[in-house]
């Protein structure tokens, strides 16, 4: 899956470990001003739990 896949509800969909941004709520700078997109290491993330998701649905 790339990112490009991704929605933006579904990359919301996890936590952000750079800004510590809760699920559903949008990254911030340090500044505290919001991101224009989200941090790449939310993204990630979000990544691997939909590729978990898709293994455990063919098991």
């Amino acid at each position: 899956m790339k990112t490009k896949e991704l929605t933006l509800k579904q990359i919301n969909s996890v936590p952000c470990t750079t800004c510590w941004a809760a699920i559903g709520e949008a990254c911030e700078l340090h500044s505290g001003a919001l991101c224009f997109a989200p941090h790449q290491d939310r993204r990630f993330s979000a990544i691997d739990t939909m590729k978990a998701k898709r293994n455990k649905k063919k098991k």
